[in-house]
């Protein structure tokens, strides 16, 4: 048996030029002209043929661009040049059945190819297996489209000449039982990929027709399902393809000539991240006439992503549906005919180590302006649809032992947390309704912008929101605070749905405060208190101190700091039995303002210092504002005060209510139900006077400025005996002031004033006087009084009238911790003489 490798079968006259080896063949005859007639003598004679690289990678290029590179020619004009890569050899390997004959000679070893069998293919190919590299670093085995190895080699044995001139000689492969369903010029055969390691090889620095990527997918698909192939041909100047597969993610078509590439189209399936919008991204080459190129055919490619899934809808409701709370989303733009080459990544897998490639990249537009493409988005929405623009990455659907791309946990994991940046899209204030809950209420936010990211459920990779932006129009309306607040959705609401009241957290919490402004809770209350979450019923809240079960109570002390008070008191020592803050909530309604409610009902208080309340003493608070108007009402009910404390008590005031309203259009009312006044301690002699007095039977005067609301009260006062003393002729004058700085409630009390005293009678002698004071909780802040007593005589005689008077008296004032006590004599007198002379001396002493 003979074993001859490496022999070079050449004839010039047709351009046969091959290499051939035989194996299990033995020298049977020697012909007359000296030749040996070899003889396949077992079942295992093979016969080789190697044939010169069949194919020509060239490099490709956009339409648009220029040369990839311009080099000088001889006469040192610069010309266009295009870069390439040349094939490797190609094998054709046959077995030879027993007793068939060969002489090894050109024509001889034609002949017997043409005897031969083909063998199964090799995965990965020996050194004497069929492996054809066409095109370039794919290797391919030859099989018969229905399933066998029945194909044959057609060929001349002798050259086919006419005219004197003779043709190129090619090998035609054609299947010896052609597919019923094909033209008769179909070669009716498949090409099974037998070599992944080579169609892995790098790409060798320029863009090609089929790159490395592509040709991994090929590799994988062809080699369980091998790829038809209507014309296979092999010649010594480059084989001549013509091949289409079609698979489930992807597909080929090749057409090459000579060794030359013609058209090459390959389709990748897909998903777009993270909307999970299935896609195909095209690549098509194509050989043409260029004129920047001295209309030289060059290749040019194409880039093209187009979007087959239109619409997708939501998946049944769980967390991935109320976490993007939409509807339909739509991808408005199908086709992208213009984007840049795909630069693939791969991807490796943490828990296998195996290297996945080009599994996903991101379209871009091509040179010089390269940037992401943005796709225009529709989201189906209430009360209407969203439109924004989203930059997406096309994730290939890849299946391999053990990996599947779009079901991958792994890969899913990497896209969210490495490879996709979230996206925010900025919303013209958009009223969405988060929850699409039948009972929307405090489920619709004004929203300037989401932030998109994406999540891998049953269904397929799917959009989240990992936030937005919202503005609140409850805190607009109140407090003119109109910043963006960043939220996201609270885990709870997430598992368990429209069940949970509290919809959003604060990705950075922050305080409703309305000390100093409480002209605009109710004028008697300026609440302060932090908050890190939107309750769907509440508006914000502090989940830190909200009970877990939502039936607690709350510790006001650990909602409200010291400067948020009731009456100038610390809110956190007269509330008690707290359920929730103030609730602040907006109505939101397309083309009208917000309709605002700020309301906290029946909130209990309890005694602190100098505040005494009864049994159903509560706090009521209701603001609104809407396009009609804006109402607002604060009322402490059924408390008093003891002034300026328990341990020194010298008023107490006790209120069947106190209240502040307001209604747009109109100035704020201050407004006392029932209130009672008793002096006590150093001031109970003036308790005739308290008994005297009821305001809640007269009409405050009232003055509003930027400060704060002052309203007064002016009540004539009947004649009042105490012992001795009889007073007349007087008013009480009372002023009950309500900041809006966050100082406390104050009030003060003026029988008379020191430019209208009253008049005072003590037996014989006569005289006037007054007194103010002015209490709060922290005590007394001013008293001033002053008593004067003396006598006055009068005298008329006609020509001449007159009148003298001597009085004394004494005046006290504390402003403060500053105390005044001063005396005073007053002694004058004038005459008046016919009407036309007057003459009054007034003398004044005053002892300090």
């Amino acid at each position: 048996m003979i074993v001859v490798p490496n022999f070079l079968l050449v004839r010039s006259a047709d351009h046969v030029l091959l290499g051939v080896s035989w194996s299990g063949l033995s020298i049977t005859e020697t012909r007359a002209d000296g030749m040996p007639v070899l003889e396949a003598v077992g079942d295992d004679a093979r016969l080789v043929l190697t044939f010169p690289p069949q194919h020509l990678a060239e490099e490709t290029s956009r339409r648009e661009q220029a040369a990839p590179q311009f080099l000088p020619s001889g006469s040192g004009t610069l010309v266009p040049v295009w870069r390439a890569a040349l094939s490797g050899p190609s094998r054709l390997v046959f077995r030879l059945p027993r007793g068939t004959t060969l002489v090894p000679t050109v024509d001889g070893i034609l002949q017997a190819v043409g005897r031969g069998r083909p063998i199964p293919p090799v995965s990965p190919p020996g050194a004497t297996d069929t492996a054809l590299e066409l095109p370039w670093s794919m290797i391919f085995s030859v099989e018969d489209r229905l399933g066998g190895h029945a194909w044959t080699s057609v060929h001349p044995v002798l050259p086919v000449t006419v005219a004197g001139v003779s043709g190129l000689w090619r090998a035609r492969l054609v299947a010896d039982l052609p597919d019923p369903t094909a033209p008769a010029q179909d070669a009716s055969l498949a090409l099974r990929a037998i070599d992944r390691a080579t169609a892995q090889s790098a790409d060798p620095g320029f863009s090609l027709p089929l790159g490395m990527v592509e040709r991994t997918r090929l590799a994988d698909n062809a080699r369980s399902r091998p790829a038809p192939a209507t014309r296979l041909e092999l010649t010594s100047l480059g084989g001549t393809l013509s091949a289409a597969g079609r698979w489930d993610a992807f597909e080929w078509e090749h057409e090459a000539v000579l060794g030359r590439d013609v058209r090459v189209r390959t389709v990748t399936s897909g998903v777009l991240y993270p909307l999970g919008h299935r896609a195909k991204y095209v690549e098509l080459s194509e050989r043409i006439f260029d004129q920047t190129a001295g209309h030289a055919a060059v290749l040019r490619s194409k880039y093209v992503l187009t979007v087959i899934e239109p619409v997708r809808h939501p998946p049944p409701e769980g967390p991935a549906t109320r976490a993007f709370p939409f509807g339909d989303v739509e991808i408005t733009t199908l086709g992208y005919p213009n984007i840049e080459e795909a630069a693939w990544q791969d991807f490796t897998h943490p828990v296998t180590g195996r290297v996945h490639r080009g599994v996903y990249f991101q379209p871009h537009t091509p040179a010089p302006n390269r940037r992401p493409v943005l796709f225009p988005v529709r989201c189906e929405a209430s009360p209407g649809d969203v439109h924004f623009q989203l930059p997406l990455w096309f994730v290939a659907d890849v299946s391999e032992p053990g990996f599947t791309s779009l079901t991958d946990p792994a890969l899913a994991k990497h896209l969210a947390d490495t490879v996709y940046t979230p996206h925010t899209v900025t919303l013209p204030g958009l009223s969405l309704d988060l929850v699409r809950a039948a009972q929307r209420g405090g489920d619709v936010h004004e929203v300037h912008g989401i932030t998109v990211k994406g999540s891998l459920q049953p269904t397929g990779y799917r959009p989240v929101l990992s936030a937005l932006a919202v503005r609140l129009p409850a805190l607009r309306t109140l407090l003119g605070d109109d910043e963006l607040h960043k939220v996201s959705f609270t885990q709870d609401y997430l598992n368990q749905g429209a069940t949970q009241d509290v919809l959003l957290n604060l990705v950075t919490p922050f305080d409703i405060c309305f000390v100093g402004r409480s002209d605009r809770s109710g004028g008697l209350v300026a609440p302060r208190y932090r908050v890190n979450a939107l309750s769907r019923t509440e508006g914000p809240v502090n989940l830190d101190v909200r009970p877990a079960s939502g039936a607690g109570s709350i510790d006001p002390a650990r909602l409200f700091p010291a400067d948020a008070t009731l009456l100038g008191f610390a809110l956190k020592d007269l509330i008690t039995d707290l359920k929730a803050p103030p609730a602040i909530t907006s109505e939101l309604h397309p083309g009208r303002p917000p309709e605002t409610t700020m309301e906290w009902k029946e909130v209990k208080l309890k005694e602190n210092g100098p505040f005494k309340p009864a049994d159903g003493s509560t706090l009521d608070l209701k603001v609104t504002a809407s396009a009609a108007g804006s109402d607002t009402s604060c009322t402490v009910h059924d408390f008093a005060l003891v002034l300026p404390s328990p341990s020194k008590r010298l008023l107490q005031l006790r209120f069947a209510s106190l209240s502040f309203t307001h209604h747009s259009g109109g100035p704020p009312r201050v407004q006392v139900g029932e209130v009672d006044v008793t002096f006590l301690g150093e001031l109970e002699l003036l308790q005739k006077l308290g008994e005297a007095v009821d305001l809640s039977d007269t009409g405050p005067r009232i003055e509003v400025t930027p400060a704060g609301l002052v309203a007064g009260y002016t009540l004539p006062l009947p004649v009042v005996p105490a012992g001795v003393f009889v007073m007349r002729d007087f008013a009480l004058n009372t002023e009950i002031s309500v900041p809006f700085d966050g100082r406390p409630v104050s009030v003060s009390f003026g029988f008379a004033s020191r430019e209208n005293p009253f008049t005072l009678t003590v037996l014989m002698f006569g005289g006037g006087g007054y007194l103010e004071l002015e209490l709060d909780h922290t005590g007394l802040r001013r008293l001033e009084g002053a008593l004067e007593f003396g006598a006055m005589v009068a005298v008329d005689f006609v020509v001449a009238r007159g009148e003298v008077h001597a009085f004394g008296g004494v005046r006290y004032e504390m402003a403060g911790s500053q105390v005044t006590l001063t005396g005073y004599l007053r002694i004058g007198g004038c005459v008046e003489v016919l009407g036309l002379v007057t003459v009054s001396v007034e003398l004044c002493i005053t002892l300090p």
